[in-house]
């Protein structure tokens, strides 16, 4: 099975596992979308595809909406971030940031396992508000021992 996430969504993902998916998240329903598919399938099964347009878990956002001329994150579809040069300019920074720690780029695929053991030793530290901060870093650390738990299984 294969979750399309943006770069800077994981770290979300991660969180959202270990402590639940925010009632006040702009995508709630894609993020609970994504914790279903981590919870019924096997780690091992799972491999995630980096991509720089709206993501699984942008599908479901309350902003997004179609758009013939589509936006910065991709064809035939707009949302409020893609509509404002400041969000579009930190979004921009903190996937070339989270590409570069975690040696990937727009279109790599790797195993969800593996994908969780270079957040823990490369992004140990939600220190970045685009990451989710230090508010969601509980839930993020309980998120990786979790999900590191179940690996292999």
């Amino acid at each position: 099975m294969r979750i399309r996430l943006r770069p800077y969504h994981p770290t979300y993902v991660v969180a959202h596992y270990g402590g639940g998916v925010p009632e006040t998240s702009r995508a709630r329903p894609g993020f609970e979308a994504i914790q279903r598919k981590l919870r019924e399938c096997a780690l091992d099964d799972i491999e995630v595809e980096i991509v720089h347009a709206h993501d699984e878990a942008c599908e479901t956002c309350k902003f997004r909406r179609e758009s013939d001329a589509g936006s910065v994150w991709g064809d035939r579809h707009t949302c409020t971030s893609a509509e404002d040069p400041k969000i579009v300019a930190a979004v921009d920074r903190i996937n070339e940031k989270v590409l570069q720690l975690l040696d990937l780029q727009f279109g790599s695929v790797i195993p969800m396992p593996e994908l969780v053991r270079r957040l823990a030793e490369r992004i140990p530290v939600l220190d970045d508000g685009m990451l989710g901060g230090p508010k969601m870093q509980p839930a993020y650390e309980a998120g990786l021992a979790a999900l590191k738990a179940r690996e292999g299984g």
